[in-house]
């Protein structure tokens, strides 16, 4: 097909191009050419090289991992550059790759039906709406030779079965996602992409004067990363103000410095306090920073009056409770300024499941390296700065203000911390609005 049209456009061409064989057309000499090929074959596809290569992959979901090890081979010197293009039918393989886990080394575009001209500026259930007779508005097509409103219209009757989880060809055909990337999939790859353009067309800058929330993970070295996210927090919105990242053994020079753009700002740090991340997080309180320690392997506070919503009868733990919050904020658009396309990667390889009791649980670290999926540090970095309310942690931040008067070696134990943060909540204490520190009284 793409050397099909190839064929028509250089008969239409009003500069005379060499006589065109069958798959391949030569300009200048034989070192400047295009190749066409269909192989499942790998070694076929090797042994070229030069100074500058284009590849052009149509159908990419069809093209087999060893054509893309060959690929690669090319790619070894030289300008290369690579073009992928095809339907998102597969939520696997090389191209599903280049969409999430790999997507730091890829431009994706992702191209709907409703981002085409026949179909700009209407919603789908304006779509359904209009008049199916011939010749009527299902046949005003400004640019009838790409995807027509008469053909997203049958073929929602067609595909769509009630649910995007159901509708596998609507929504990779039409709607240009991965249909479910997984099953098991927590955040959806199409609210994350949602999120990103957002945050193209509107840059947020340095957020407003409210209060930040910083959330640290913290890596051992190797290929692991110890990253930093600080945000702006809201009861309806969540901001990323900024983001970075350091591989290392001893990262706290780095992360400290990171931070101390913003001291002025930090309402608190949440650390992950697991492993090396629990003297990580004391290093910072020592150096004035307002640390929270955060073990997300404990389980959730129970709250026997939410009765099916009480957290520690859907979660197994603070890991799942907090990332399915994340996961509802990106569902509800509330998430801005998420540009970091290996954060986006590894949200969307984010798998859930149950345990014996019916409690949700994220996917063991373990289990997703045996899957080939490294550890999710930048993910699990934004999952701590935007996991709870802010007005519950604004009064550990408080707490921690007013024993700064106090020397390093008065601080209390992190779990004497925690009681005395419970103390004061359940004294009917809560503290608002960011920009003032005021504080109120009576019930939230």
């Amino acid at each position: 097909m793409l050397w099909a049209e190839i064929h028509r456009l250089v008969e239409r061409a009003k500069v005379p191009y060499p006589k065109l064989k069958a798959s391949e057309l030569k300009f200048r000499g034989d070192n400047n050419f295009a190749l066409g090929f269909s192989t499942n074959q790998a070694e076929n596809f090797q042994g070229y090289h030069g100074k500058q290569v284009l590849i052009i992959g149509d159908e990419a979901p069809g093209i087999e991992s060893a054509i893309f090890d060959a690929i690669a081979g090319i790619m070894a010197g030289g300008k290369v550059h690579v073009v992928l293009a095809g339907n998102p039918t597969v939520p696997s393989g090389p191209f599903f790759d280049a969409f999430t886990k790999e997507r730091r080394i890829w431009n994706c575009i992702t191209v709907a039906a409703f981002d085409s001209p026949n179909l700009k500026g209407l919603e789908l259930n304006q779509l359904l709406l209009l008049d199916p007779a011939e010749g009527g508005p299902l046949d005003q097509n400004p640019s009838p030779y790409l995807v027509t409103r008469r053909w997203v219209y049958e073929q929602y009757f067609a595909w769509w079965h009630g649910s995007e989880g159901s509708s596998p060809q609507w929504m990779s055909r039409v709607m240009a996602q991965f249909p479910d990337q997984a099953e098991s999939a927590l955040i959806r790859l199409t609210w994350l992409e949602r999120a990103e353009r957002r945050a193209l067309l509107d840059p947020i800058g340095n957020g407003e004067s409210g209060r930040l929330i910083a959330g640290i993970d913290v890596s051992g070295g190797g290929e692991a990363e110890t990253v930093a996210y600080v945000c702006e927090c809201y009861h309806d919105r969540r901001k990323i103000i900024a983001m970075d990242a350091w591989r290392g053994e001893d990262t706290r020079g780095q992360v400290v410095n990171f931070l101390n753009r913003f001291r002025s700002r930090l309402a608190l740090v949440r650390v992950d306090s697991i492993g090396v991340g629990y003297n990580f997080g004391l290093h910072l309180r020592d150096c004035r920073l307002p640390v929270e320690l955060v073990n997300v392997a404990m389980p959730c506070e129970s709250k026997p009056r939410s009765g099916e919503r009480d957290p520690a009868r859907r979660f197994l733990n603070l890991r799942a409770c907090f990332y399915q919050e994340l996961a509802d904020a990106f569902e509800r658009d509330q998430v801005e300024g998420l540009l970091d396309e290996t954060t986006i990667g590894q949200l969307a390889g984010l798998l859930y499941e149950f345990d014996s009791q019916g409690r949700m649980k994220i996917e063991s670290k373990e289990k997703a390296r045996a899957r080939g999926v490294p550890s999710p540090d930048r993910a699990d970095a934004l999952m701590l700065a935007l996991c709870k309310a802010p007005y519950e942690s604004l009064a550990v931040s408080l707490a921690f203000m007013r024993r700064a008067q106090y020397p390093t070696s008065a601080l209390h134990d992190p779990r004497a911390e925690e009681l005395e943060r419970e103390q004061r909540m359940d004294g009917g204490q809560r503290y608002t609005n960011p920009s003032r520190f005021s504080h109120i009284k009576g019930a939230w």
